[in-house]
């Protein structure tokens, strides 16, 4: 959830509560007892239901933020777009520049005619994390450090998700990137 978001929610639950005590101090609780608890715990309740359905809007569009599909040697990402890969490259270290350098603004491009691309499968990330390995980043300097960190030698990944095989709708899930790896050698394979 946006800092915004959740400063606009902290702010209506402490307006929520002066104007509680407001009523209390006032006095007005002699008049209508329960509607003043009854009307506050209503409010906390929509404050609380509209934070849920913030946080799974926001889940659902960072995951479809995250899909990539695939076709013939192009991709398409709806923040990154329609991009185009030389046919040597490995498709998961292909993906994983994708998915690695996704900022989740509200950018968003339209899916490509047929003619300019059909997809064959696409990978669904559930989870993508790059962790530094010390060994690469040792006695090196910061420039170099990073051009290192970008290599996938250099770098572990924790990857889940599925690959969804457009064609029949078969998902194979992934737990590791080396799983992935292989599903995508068997998916090469066969085209």
């Amino acid at each position: 959830m946006k800092k915004s978001n959740v400063i606009v929610f902290a702010l209506l639950a402490a307006i929520s509560v002066f104007l509680l005590w407001l009523w209390y101090f006032l006095g007005f609780n002699r008049v209508d007892d329960p509607l003043d608890l009854v009307l506050s715990i209503v409010w906390w309740a929509v404050i609380a239901v509209s934070i849920a359905v913030i946080v799974r809007a926001e889940r659902v569009r960072r995951r479809r933020i995250r899909t990539v599909y695939v076709g013939d040697n192009a991709t398409f990402n709806s923040e990154k777009g329609l991009m185009r890969f030389s046919e040597g490259e490995p498709m998961q270290d292909v993906v994983a520049s994708i998915v690695e350098n996704l900022k989740y603004d509200f950018t968003r491009e339209e899916f490509p005619d047929k003619e300019a691309f059909q997809a064959k499968y696409f990978v669904r990330t559930k989870e993508f994390r790059t962790e530094e390995s010390p060994e690469a980043v040792k006695d090196q300097s910061m420039e170099s450090a990073q051009t290192a960190l970008d290599s996938s030698a250099s770098a572990r990944r924790a990857w889940t998700g599925e690959v969804v095989v457009a064609a029949t709708g078969e998902e194979k899930p992934f737990g590791t990137p080396e799983e992935l790896a292989a599903i995508l050698t068997t998916l090469g394979a066969a085209a």
